[in-house]
């Protein structure tokens, strides 16, 4: 820290002022770079209809269908689960269902992984740049 204040007392007032104007710029740059990833995760989700229990929505980044469950008499929050090779699903007997199926072969867990990791991708990012 020594060192700095020696280097600024040396400096004459025009590198001074232009370390800060760089300053402020890279404080702009990183603010603006901030608020685009912020609204970018906005839209991430594009919620199709409500029926009944079932709210429909696709995750604009992977390109996939899910589906949120929401049970009738629940204080939770909704269950989500990708709808594989379906667009929609008529109950929860269903849903229960196309779970069993694709749970055992693996599909399932793949489109899970493949949300988290982009998902930790973006809190990466994200806090990278406000740290």
């Amino acid at each position: 820290m020594a060192v700095f204040a020696q280097l600024m007392g040396k400096m004459s007032w025009r590198m001074k002022e232009d370390i800060l104007d760089r300053r402020k710029l890279m404080l702009v740059a990183l603010t603006i770079l901030i608020i685009m990833l912020n609204v970018f995760a906005s839209f991430r989700w594009n919620y199709i209809s409500d029926d009944g229990d079932m709210r429909y929505k696709i995750d604009r980044w992977t390109n996939k269908d899910w589906v949120e469950f929401y049970p009738p008499l629940g204080i939770t929050n909704g269950e989500e689960f990708p709808l594989i090779n379906t667009t929609k699903l008529d109950s929860y007997a269903e849903l229960e269902a196309n779970v069993k199926k694709y749970a055992l072969s693996g599909y399932l867990v793949s489109e899970w992984l493949e949300r988290i990791k982009l998902t930790y991708l973006y809190y990466g990012i994200n806090s990278f740049v406000v740290s």
